[in-house]
C-alpha cells in the first residue's frame, strides 16, 4: 500500500505538479489530509482574517496512476475515511450566505469523540466524514484546489464518503489524483462557507477503464443504491442545468432511452440537490436510483 503524509500537498491541480508517489491499477493508497486552512487555526483565538489564503484547501498528492492515459476513465473507490479528534468552523464577514449579517469573524472549535461531533454542550451529531476536494489534473491548465471544475476539485459533495466510487475523465498521463478538505459533517449548501473542517486519513483504491466508449466529461459518483452526476457553474442555475444534462446523457447511454422518456424518468425519480452555494463556482448534483438501470447489481462502468 502506498502511504502519503499530510506534508505532501498541492494548492492547485495542474500539469506542473510532480507526483509524490506512483501506484498501479488496482492498488490502494492511504492519504493523510490537512484541514482546509493547513493547520493555521488551532484555537478559537485564531481568526480566519489572520490566515494566509495562499495556503487554503490543500490536497494531498498528487498520486500518479501508472497506465492512465488521456481519455481513460479513472475509478477512485473511497474505502475508508477516519477524521481527527478536533474540528472547527469559522464565520467570515462578507462571505457565505450570511456574510452581510456577520459583523465580526469568529472561530468555533468542535470536538469529535465516540462517533459524534459536539457542536456545543447540548447539541451533538453523528460524524459523517466526507471529502470536499478530490480530482485529477485538468491537463491543459492549472486550477486552485479551492475551485470546482470538470476535473473535480472543490465540489463539496457530501456523497463523496466511505463506500463511494468516483469516476473521473483522465486528462493527463498518470491522472495525478489528489484529495483533501475533509469534513466531519457538512450540510448541503455549506451556507456559512465551511463544514466541520478537520484532518483525516483516507484509504482509496484506484483503477482504470482504458478508452471506454463513453466517458463522462465531469465527475460521476456511484453508491450502493444510486448514481450521481456533479456539475459546477457561476450560478446555481448553471450548475443544476449541467448536472441534469449530464444525468440525461448518462441515463441515455445506460438505457438507450430517447430524450423524452429519459427526461421524464429524471423528472419522476431524480433528485436535484445543492452541494454548495458559497464559492465562485457553485456545485449541484443529480441523484438517480440504481434500479432504473438494466442491471443495477453491476458497476456503473465496467
Amino acid at each position: 500500500m502506498v502511504k502519503i503524509n499530510r506534508d505532501s500537498i498541492i494548492y492547485q491541480f495542474g500539469p506542473e505538479n510532480i507526483p509524490v508517489a506512483k501506484i498501479g491499477p488496482g492498488g490502494t493508497a492511504l492519504l493523510e489530509t490537512d484541514d482546509c486552512f493547513t493547520s493555521q487555526i488551532q484555537s478559537e483565538k485564531d481568526l480566519v482574517t489572520e490566515v494566509d489564503f495562499s495556503r487554503v484547501n490543500p490536497a494531498t498528492g498528487p498520486l500518479e496512476v501508472e497506465g492512465a492515459n488521456p481519455g481513460d476513465l479513472l475509478i477512485v473507490d473511497i474505502l475508508d475515511i477516519q477524521v481527527g479528534s478536533t474540528g472547527f468552523m469559522v464565520a467570515i464577514p462578507q462571505e457565505g450566505v450570511f456574510g452581510e449579517m456577520i459583523k465580526e469573524p469568529s472561530t468555533k472549535v468542535i470536538p469529535v469523540s465516540k462517533g459524534k461531533f459536539h457542536f456545543n454542550s447540548s447539541l451533538f451529531f453523528p460524524v459523517q466524514p466526507m471529502i470536499g476536494v478530490i480530482g485529477v489534473s485538468p491537463g491543459d491548465r492549472s486550477m486552485p484546489c479551492g475551485e470546482a471544475g470538470d476535473h473535480g476539485g472543490n465540489m463539496d459533495a457530501k456523497v463523496i464518503t466511505k463506500g463511494a466510487r468516483v469516476y473521473f475523465k483522465v486528462r493527463q498521463k498518470g491522472a495525478m489524483v489528489a484529495l483533501g478538505d475533509a469534513h466531519a459533517g457538512m450540510g448541503d449548501g455549506e451556507a456559512v462557507i465551511c463544514g466541520v473542517e478537520i484532518t483525516s486519513t483516507v484509504k482509496i483504491r484506484l483503477d482504470i477503464i482504458a478508452a471506454p466508449d463513453f466517458v463522462p466529461e465531469r465527475p460521476v459518483v456511484e453508491l450502493d443504491d444510486r448514481f450521481i452526476t456533479i456539475a459546477h457553474g457561476p450560478t446555481l442555475d448553471d450548475a443544476a442545468r449541467s448536472a441534469l444534462e449530464d444525468m440525461l446523457d448518462l441515463l441515455r447511454y445506460k438505457t438507450s432511452m430517447p430524450v423524452n422518456e429519459a427526461g421524464m424518468l429524471i423528472s419522476a425519480v431524480g433528485d436535484l440537490r445543492v452541494c454548495q452555494i458559497v464559492d465562485p463556482q457553485k456545485t449541484a448534483r443529480v441523484e438517480m436510483p440504481k434500479r432504473v438501470l438494466p442491471d443495477p447489481a453491476k458497476p456503473l462502468f465496467f
